[in-house]
């Protein structure tokens, strides 16, 4: 009866997850956005811990599968392509027998049931053949591997990343590259933790009785550090540091820890809240000072140190966030980076004559990553998935002014 039960159940969280899969195409809201909304919608009861945790991982891989499991679908649909909450019941239903240790007809049994249920007799029976073809060749698609000369839709599928998004990275940094990174970012990230002393893997996931700290990604960790050892060597005394994009405030904090006093903005004061909190969580008040972002843009005041860690395109960070691959184009990154050059620009002006700025992005791309011609490159740093220790993309440069060097 238990094992009934759980099927049933299971059967009503496909729903729910092709609910929150639409959600998130249809309106490009993250996909915790997308959770929280249609699960507020569909019920005022608090949904159970599992059933969150079933949602969210299950919707998340079909995020950063998505590309190879339309391919294995379109593989066997040869006829006509499903479309709609067919599609998303059918990806659901590939990304457990392509990823998860799950019993095959267990979950054939359960989407051909939702979708009988759902949709009617003829869908189901084309769901019902599709799925068992594919768990039939459940292991060969585990061992699918693709070269530089395959054919270009089955690179681009087994990538599971949007053309543009493919051709970009291919064209910047090889086929080889852009493999290893395709398959580093179908796997869950790690969550890591600092604390003012050091670093912690919490391999069971932020359970709330770690020690004082805040959760910041292994690559951010990183490059906190090289800040740290830079910003040591190069100022004899601490340096007036400018945290310009500082929301949610991992780095700020950081560098409180490490025994500096940072000015922290942000044009998001929504998420500015989050540093002020962490800041006051912390007991970081003396080392961390909120300012006004229109005043400090506004104003005529000069820094030693600008750290602008810049709005994004944020294609270093979709294994974290999955969704970002298929909700940004080309188009978004070059409208942000005409507005990172803005930054950039407005930092020139602002620095002391031996200042200095520093700035990262999440971002792989190059048009994301250049200096403006007011500054001169001292030095670049990259972090990428594919490379230990196996964090988020993130790039970032040291920038001078060009009389300064």
């Amino acid at each position: 009866m238990a094992t009934n039960q759980t099927s049933r159940s299971l059967e009503k969280l496909r729903l729910l997850a092709a609910e929150i899969l639409a959600e998130v195409h249809h309106t490009e809201h993250t996909l915790e956005e997308s959770m929280t909304r249609v699960l507020t919608r569909t019920s005022s009861k608090t949904f159970e811990a599992f059933d969150r945790s079933w949602l969210f991982e299950v919707c998340s891989g079909v995020l950063r599968y998505r590309g190879r499991l339309d391919y294995m679908i379109d593989t066997y649909a040869l006829k006509k392509k499903p479309a709609g909450e067919l599609r998303r019941l059918l990806q659901i239903a590939v990304f457990q027998l392509l990823a998860q240790d799950v019993e095959a007809a267990l979950v054939v049994s359960e989407t051909v049931h939702v979708i009988r249920t759902a949709e009617s007799q003829a869908p189901s029976q084309f769901a019902n053949a599709i799925l068992r073809k594919i768990a039939g060749a459940r292991q060969e698609w585990r061992d699918w591997k693709v070269t530089e000369s395959s054919p270009f839709l089955e690179q681009l599928a087994w990538s599971s990343l949007p053309e543009w998004l493919f051709k970009k990275l291919r064209k910047e940094r090889g086929s080889p590259w852009v493999f290893a990174f395709a398959e580093a970012i179908l796997k869950r990230p790690q969550i890591w933790y600092r604390t003012r002393k050091e670093t912690l893997l919490l391999e069971k996931g932020f359970r709330g009785d770690e020690p004082e700290g805040f959760v910041q990604d292994i690559s951010n960790q990183k490059l906190v550090e090289e800040v740290v050892h830079f910003l040591k060597d190069r100022f004899q005394s601490k340096p007036k540091i400018l945290d310009l994009c500082s929301a949610p405030g991992g780095k700020a904090l950081a560098l409180a820890y490490a025994g500096f006093s940072v000015i922290a903005t942000d044009h998001n004061q929504e998420r500015m809240q989050r540093v002020i909190e962490n800041r006051s969580r912390l007991k970081l008040e003396n080392e961390i000072e909120i300012r006004d972002y229109d005043k400090v843009i506004d104003g005529e005041e000069r820094y030693d140190v600008i750290w602008i860690d810049a709005p994004c395109s944020s294609t270093g960070i979709v294994r974290r966030h999955p969704e970002i691959k298929w909700n940004r184009t080309f188009s978004d990154v070059e409208r942000v980076a005409l507005a990172q050059q803005v930054l950039q620009e407005w930092a020139s002006r602002h620095l002391t004559p031996n200042g200095v700025v520093i700035y990262s992005t999440c971002s792989l791309l190059s048009l994301e990553n250049q200096a403006c011609l007011r500054l001169n490159v001292m030095k670049t740093l990259e972090w990428n998935p594919a490379r230990e220790p196996f964090g988020d993309g993130i790039f970032a440069m040291y920038l001078v002014a060009k009389n300064a060097l």
